[in-house]
């Protein structure tokens, strides 16, 4: 093995060790950028990361295009965390969500999502460090969202991915940047009064797109599609106190021996039908809301291919400076894999 091939396998085993801990169940596909199943916003931390049927916010975006037809305001979101703090420094997770209504046309939506994993050292074949960098990987989006009838919401999010996992590092045998580019679409659709009133279903078809390439690879990895869909209930919807339940389910659609537009069928059946039932992720969470005022939130995950069954926890705080206008601060601790018990996030979210 060449010393550029030892530096990308060293490069490709810690990212996979860090994103196999916190996601254990997608690491069983093929796929890259597995950073874009990385759920934002902590109200859906809280809430065991149930959110597809809901999607509100700047965030919608992210957890189904298709409810940025219900947004009839301005929103922003924005979300921090230090993954894995408890035991890595300097890998930071961030999320912007913007959703704009323009009267007559629909809601248009951008978001950035950012994961950098720190700092890490090139070593040569005899140990010699040869030089310090960082490894990165961004996507930027822009979405719309519209209602083609009464409450059934249609959106779409475009998101340019670039994975930055090495520069081009002198001393090593290498062709070129471990940096690839491509781009992924999500497909949404949100309906309102599902059936029977105060009932919502949400499907998002997630990161369909063409498979990655590397500058200093020749191979390719698809791209981490998934499809998410669920259900969530408004149980109580008064003024004074408002609780919702939520349920989601998650299935990787990954196949790489057929080509894009066949695997996310093939996927659903390429396996026997009990390893398709166990590689599926189950969500459920409930939030309580007292006076838009105080939230309260918890959610369970059930991810049984990841060796994941975790509760998680969280809470919000509104404030509503002006009619329609708000500011809130919302808090999560969240199931976070076998390299730590849970990660913690923080979200700031302002409607105006």
């Amino acid at each position: 093995m060449n010393r550029k091939s030892k530096l990308i396998l060293s490069l490709g085993l810690f990212i996979s060790l860090i994103l196999i801990s916190a996601m254990p169940a997608y690491s069983l596909s093929e796929a890259t950028c597995i950073f874009l199943l990385i759920e934002p916003g902590s109200r859906p931390g809280g809430m065991g990361h149930s959110y597809v049927s809901i999607a509100e916010g700047g965030i919608a975006s992210w957890w189904n295009p298709g409810g940025l037809a219900f947004i009839k305001s301005s929103d922003i979101d924005l979300m921090h965390t230090n993954w894995f703090g408890d035991v890595i420094d300097d890998i930071y997770y961030e999320y912007l969500g913007y959703a704009q209504y323009l009267e007559g046309i629909g809601t248009f939506g951008l978001n950035i999502t950012y994961l950098t994993y720190g700092e890490q050292a090139a070593f040569d074949v005899e140990g010699k460090e040869l030089e310090k960098f960082t490894s990165y990987e961004i996507a930027v989006g822009a979405s719309y969202g519209t209602e083609i009838r009464r409450d059934l919401g249609l959106g779409i999010n475009l998101k340019g991915i670039i994975s930055g996992l090495c520069p081009l590092i002198e001393g090593l045998e290498m062709t070129g940047e471990g940096v690839g580019y491509t781009f992924v679409i999500d497909l949404g659709v949100l309906k309102r009064n599902f059936i029977i009133p105060k009932l919502s279903f949400g499907v998002n078809l997630q990161n369909f797109g063409p498979d990655m390439t590397y500058a200093n690879s020749e191979t390719s990895q698809p791209m981490p599609l998934n499809l998410r869909l669920g259900f969530s209930y408004k149980i109580l919807d008064s003024k004074y106190n408002k609780l919702i339940a939520s349920v989601d389910i998650n299935k990787m659609l990954v196949n790489p021996d057929d080509p894009l537009w066949k695997r996310w069928f093939t996927s659903l059946y390429d396996d026997d039908f009990q390893y398709e039932l166990d590689t599926m992720i189950e969500n459920i969470g409930i939030e309580y809301k007292y006076y838009n005022l105080i939230s309260l939130r918890v959610g369970y995950v059930y991810d049984k291919a990841g060796h994941i069954k975790g509760i998680s926890f969280g809470g919000g705080l509104s404030y509503e400076f002006s009619k329609g206008k708000e500011i809130s601060f919302d808090f999560a601790l969240q199931e976070a894999g076998e390299l730590t018990d849970n990660n913690k996030t923080f979200s700031l979210g302002v409607k105006f």
